[in-house]
């Protein structure tokens, strides 16, 4: 029963995130207009929440050494529910910009050790259950939005909006989190078994723990064409109304989700190598039918290919990278979550100018390429698939 409860705290604690990182993004307008700040602050805010995050990515690994994976859990999810609350009474740009970057420490932290601990619950099962708890996330970023929907469609404040939602899932959390794993005493074994290790000059980097992060960045790659350009590229380059165009993420968003919940079954019965190729497949033709078609609609349904056929990469990612010898679950989760993200601060960006400078549909040849890349590295999993989640 124990283990029981210790999977639904997982999966909480995926949901909680997806809901209070929606909350904050769908009510941005109403944050704006309270603090005055002006678009390209928005945008500074959003840079330093993403500076925020790589510093976090930099210095978990050394507090993980000295804490467990559930005691930094817990500290971080309760942080991030605070500093959502403390946004609620911002007024001023620099109490704003500290507050971001407070907030995308915070986050890392909490990517790390919540995929970690999923991690944990896959040795302990013996089972995937990775896709499962990403899916949990994508459907809290659905409810998250919709909430913050309903709260600014009732025009109540950001502090009604902030506390109501975020104390309702600190009270659920209150409850839940004493069920979340311990680390394993293997997991500490193997990390001194790898301190032991004698080395010449200086110790080899972990590659295939790089190589799962790369397969992170191709897939957020793709992944962010459609949530920061999806919307744009609709309404400017295929001529759709902004109501339609504002379906872009949110069609991708949903079948990702659908898909993730899938996610673990089909990882078990085919395989992870099967999966990435024919996701990969599946999201190089939806992008393909983006990039030719001149019907809107037709490219929200090349957006729910892209959404279905990426789904389960981050996940085997990650849960490949943490099953690996080279490095303890804690440090491959960290890395991956690293190198991962750190795309996510040069690829909307690089975007942007060849979408300026070659035109929109010819700026989506670079995550045509990611996903290219993800098909290809997909075969590196193939020899994995008899390995048990142990």
């Amino acid at each position: 029963m124990h283990s029981k409860y210790s999977l639904f705290s997982g999966f909480f604690v995926f949901l909680a995130c997806g809901i209070i990182y929606t909350q904050v993004t769908a009510r941005l307008p109403a944050l704006k207009a309270q603090t005055g700040i002006t678009d390209s602050d928005v945008g500074m805010a959003l840079m330093l929440l993403g500076i925020g995050s790589l510093t976090g990515f930099l210095t978990i690994s050394k507090i993980l050494k000295k804490f467990q994976v559930k005691t930094v859990l817990t500290a971080s999810l309760c942080s991030f529910i605070f500093i959502c609350i403390l946004l609620s009474f911002v007024h001023s740009r620099s109490f704003l910009f500290a507050l971001f970057a407070l907030w995308g420490y915070s986050v890392s932290y909490l990517d790390v050790t919540m995929n970690t601990h999923a991690i944990f619950l896959e040795q302990q099962r013996q089972k995937p259950c990775l896709s499962s708890m990403h899916a949990c996330y994508s459907a809290g970023c659905l409810l998250g939005s919709g909430l913050g929907a309903v709260f600014a469609f009732a025009n109540l404040s950001l502090f009604i909006n902030f506390s109501c939602v975020c104390l309702i899932l600190f009270a659920a959390f209150l409850y839940l989190h004493r069920f979340l794993l311990s680390d394993p005493k293997k997991d500490s074994v193997e990390e001194i078994k790898i301190k032991e290790k004698p080395s010449k000059g200086y110790s080899k980097l972990p590659i295939f723990i790089i190589f799962c992060g790369l397969m992170g960045m191709f897939s957020y790659c793709a992944e962010g064409s459609v949530a920061e350009w999806g919307s744009i590229v609709l309404h400017q380059a295929k001529g759709a109304e902004e109501g339609v165009a504002a379906l872009a993420y949110g069609t991708f968003a949903l079948f990702m989700a659908i898909s993730r919940f899938a996610g673990d079954h089909l990882r078990a019965r085919f395989g992870d190598a099967k999966m990435i190729f024919c996701g990969g497949t599946l999201a190089l033709a939806g992008i393909s039918v983006v990039i030719i078609s001149p019907s809107p609609y037709l490219c929200l349904l090349g957006y729910v290919l892209m959404g279905i056929g990426l789904s389960p990469v981050f996940p085997i990612a990650i849960s490949n990278a943490g099953r690996s010898k080279e490095v303890s679950p804690k440090t491959a989760s960290a890395i991956v979550s690293f190198v991962g993200y750190s795309g996510l601060l040069v690829i909307p960006p690089l975007l942007g100018f060849l979408a300026e400078h070659f035109g929109l549909e010819k700026a989506l040849f670079l995550p045509f390429g990611a996903i290219i890349l993800v098909i290809c590295g997909g075969f590196a999993f193939k020899k994995r698939r008899a390995k048990k989640f142990s």
